[in-house]
């Protein structure tokens, strides 16, 4: 039994440890900013960038302050290793908006990533990417540590441009807000 609850406990902290790989933090604007302007703000930032069909919106709640929903990214290795363009792929990502009078969080996360097929090469899939130094075992041959933090690297620089972007556009007047 005891060895049970040993072997339990090290799953559960392993799962909870490993889940790190997102970015999230809270935002304050001016304090004159509603919940209601910041919403405004935080949609047409969403029909802006997400401006394709990879990217669904899974909860638009104006009473709540919350948007979510499904984004995706090109991943285009920056550095050379062996598998490189069987790697290359996609990278998807969940995201959570949710808006106050005058503060907004927001909360990108469940990052995933896909290879792609080349002719007769299956793609390697590393999935669900984690802050974890060592590479899981993707879906076909070995773990390659340095594609593993190649995808990291990407994906965080990616995003980083993506939070730049979404606080650029929370700090403008909705323009229906504006008078003309």
């Amino acid at each position: 039994m005891r060895q049970f609850i040993i072997l339990t406990f090290l799953i559960c902290s392993n799962l909870s440890f490993s889940q790190d790989f997102q970015f999230e933090d809270v935002v304050k604007v001016d304090s004159t900013v509603s919940k209601d302007e910041l919403f405004n703000r935080a949609r047409t930032w969403i029909g802006k960038t997400y401006n394709d069909e990879k990217f669904v919106i899974a909860t638009e709640d104006r009473n709540n302050g919350e948007l979510s929903g499904n984004g995706a990214m090109d991943y285009n290795p920056g550095r050379m290793f062996f598998g490189r363009d069987v790697v290359k792929g996609e990278i998807n990502y969940k995201i959570n908006l949710y808006v106050k009078d005058g503060r907004y969080k927001y909360i990108f996360h469940s990052f995933r990533h896909t290879g792609q097929s080349i002719g007769m090469n299956k793609p390697i899939n590393y999935g669900i990417i984690t802050g974890s130094a060592d590479a899981p075992k993707p879906s076909r041959g070995s773990a390659s540590n340095v594609a593993w933090k190649d995808i990291k690297e990407v994906s965080e620089f990616k995003i980083k441009k993506t939070i730049e972007s979404l606080k650029e556009a929370m700090n403008k007047k909705y323009e229906a807000s504006k008078e003309w």
